[in-house]
């Protein structure tokens, strides 16, 4: 199995040294790919073709180079004979008795099918907890895993931690080619019905409180609150516009 980390942070930053020093980098020197595509350092006219072309709400320089250093993971991956990948983000809080090895037999234990994404996080996050689906009857590592239902994808959100096979990362990359947020996954079963969602709860991912400011915790929100919204008329809804209506009239054609 393939390991890639997600992150735009330098080598020697104090937020990676502190990711790779887990317990889970350390067992038997875990081979991994850093993979880090930073938005702002793209071209205005990739960025306008990627994120911005086309949509009703633009995607963040973050959220896109967020989307494009997974894709990245996904098309290394299949550079290789590894059936699945394993991919991080740099926030990732791994259980300190979690392996490689591990994972490895417990995912060969579920005799998974073709086409499939695995999250190893995210379900227990507030954002998540509508998530609904089939409580399957295997467990990994104790924990139980949840088959996400087609009606709910789009309630699953958190790419910090997942497993996919070589369908899914061929599936994504072909979904990707207009570009979404790397965990906006609510299209994924209309583009192909043979997907796979499964959900379990063995990687953490700190509390992220919207409009968080702090890089270190998460750059994507941090852009989204360095500038509020313009600011919105008081005119135009509510009950004094429709006072309004019926006392000011039309123009006469």
């Amino acid at each position: 199995m393939k390991v890639f980390i997600i992150s735009i942070e330098e080598d020697k930053s104090p937020r990676l040294n502190k990711f790779l020093e887990q317990p889970f980098f350390k067992h038997n020197n875990v081979q991994y790919k850093k993979l880090g595509i930073k938005g702002g350092d793209l071209t205005a006219k990739q960025y306008f073709d990627l994120g911005v072309n086309g949509r009703s709400k633009p995607l963040t320089p973050a959220e896109l180079g967020c989307t494009l250093s997974h894709l990245s993971a996904l098309e290394n991956f299949l550079e290789t004979d590894d059936e699945y990948a394993l991919i991080f983000e740099d926030d990732a809080i791994i259980p300190f008795s979690l392996s490689l090895e591990i994972l490895e037999e417990e995912i060969k234990k579920l005799h998974l099918p073709q086409n499939i994404l695995l999250s190893l996080g995210g379900i227990q996050m507030k954002e998540s907890r509508k998530v609904r689906g089939i409580l399957k009857t295997q467990k990994i590592l104790d924990k139980t895993i949840l088959e996400v239902h087609p009606h709910f994808y789009n309630r699953v959100n958190y790419a910090v931690a997942y497993v996919v096979d070589r369908e899914m990362a061929k599936n994504l990359l072909s979904y990707h080619n207009d570009i979404r947020k790397a965990d906006d996954w609510s299209y994924l079963f209309d583009f192909n019905d043979q997907s796979h969602v499964l959900m379990t709860y063995l990687v953490d991912h700190p509390v992220i409180e919207i409009g968080e400011k702090n890089t270190q915790l998460s750059s994507i929100e941090a852009e989204r609150a360095k500038k509020q919204d313009l600011p919105k008329s008081r005119y135009g809804n509510s009950l004094a516009y429709n006072l309004a209506k019926s006392k000011y009239k039309t123009y006469p054609l």
